[in-house]
């Protein structure tokens, strides 16, 4: 029995039934393929042409590494936003690549530029004729190291002296330091008068030989000053004094007594002269000073002057006929004159009985 059109419904099919021999040629339609039925396996090599992807529809995860080759990027279409930080490379820029126009302005810096690259071409300017002399000067701090060659010197530098000769004008203050001077080299007229200070002067380095004094010393003698001439002298030494070397003197008798006092109850500045005793050179006497056979709380006084009366003998009466007495050592002045003090009615004696030279 013959079957009637669109007889055959989808539930007289038996699964699995419908083989491909049984499907016409292009008789899968879109409408017919179910949501993702179309997986990778089913669709043949080459078959997804251009016109088979929508817009927009190729994301970056699709793309596999290195699947993007240079023939496939359109001209102009790698713009700054397409290119990450920091992610163009030196290997990647084609030698003179960078022109004029892709360098910012300021962008060239002092390290961007090698040694030797400004040539006066690139200049904007003409460089001045340097005049001489240079004004300010060059120092040395602003020439480089190994930068003056034999080229840049307007003289054979082999030749001596030099030609022509480097003049004072040319040399900036303070350029010739230490290092550059030879030793020896600074003679005595290159030396300004009054500028050996003592600072300069190195200890133990100034001998006899470099004073200058009226003659040369001998054997022992020491160095004095000559103000007369203006120069030093060498003398022999002065035999040093003897001091505190004490005289004894053998007396038996009073050298003075009240009676070589006169002037009563003031003090008499040089009343008393030793000086027919006691020898020239001595610096103190000493004296036996008595007072006797007077009234009590008489006074008698002898001092050495009154600028120095610290220094002084003096004895007081006790009782009547009572004798108070006193051995001392009074200091002297050159002219051995002594001053004195005694009260009206004192009974007095002084005697020397030695002295120090």
């Amino acid at each position: 029995m013959a079957l009637q059109p669109n007889e055959v419904k989808t539930e007289h099919i038996a699964p699995g039934a419908v083989t491909t021999p049984k499907i016409a040629d292009e008789a899968v339609t879109t409408a017919k393929l179910k949501d993702g039925a179309v997986k990778t396996e089913k669709i043949a090599t080459g078959a997804v042409t251009g016109s088979k992807i929508g817009e927009g529809q190729i994301y970056g995860s699709k793309l596999r590494d290195g699947a993007v080759r240079a023939e496939k990027i359109a001209a102009g279409a790698v713009t700054t936003a397409k290119i990450g930080e920091l992610q163009v490379t030196g290997s990647r820029l084609q030698d003179r690549a960078v022109t004029t126009e892709k360098i910012t302005n300021s962008a060239v810096t002092t390290v961007k530029i090698a040694d030797r690259a400004v040539t006066p071409a690139k200049l904007s300017f003409t460089p001045p004729s340097v005049a001489r002399p240079i004004t300010p000067p060059i120092t040395t701090a602003e020439i480089g190291d190994t930068q003056v060659t034999p080229a840049k010197l307007s003289f054979t530098p082999v030749a001596r002296p030099l030609v022509p000769p480097v003049v004072a004008a040319e040399i900036a203050t303070d350029a010739v330091e230490t290092t550059k001077i030879k030793d020896l080299a600074v003679e005595t007229a290159k030396i300004k008068d009054a500028n050996v200070t003592k600072g300069k002067i190195a200890d133990g380095n100034v001998s006899p030989v470099k004073l200058e004094a009226i003659a040369p010393p001998a054997d022992g003698e020491v160095l004095t000053y000559n103000a007369a001439q203006g120069k030093f002298e060498w003398k022999a030494p002065a035999a040093p004094p003897v001091v505190g070397v004490y005289v004894p003197r053998a007396v038996d008798t009073y050298d003075f007594t009240d009676a070589n006092f006169p002037n009563k109850d003031n003090t008499v500045v040089d009343g008393l002269d030793l000086s027919g005793i006691v020898p020239a050179g001595a610096i103190a006497a000493v004296l036996e000073v008595r007072i006797f056979m007077c009234a009590e709380g008489l006074v008698f006084r002898l001092m050495r002057s009154q600028t120095k009366r610290y220094n002084r003998i003096e004895v007081q009466s006790i009782k009547a006929p009572r004798i108070t007495s006193d051995i001392a050592i009074l200091n002297l002045d050159p002219d051995r004159l002594v001053d004195y003090f005694i009260n009206d009615g004192a009974l007095v004696s002084v005697t020397v009985v030695g002295w120090f030279t």
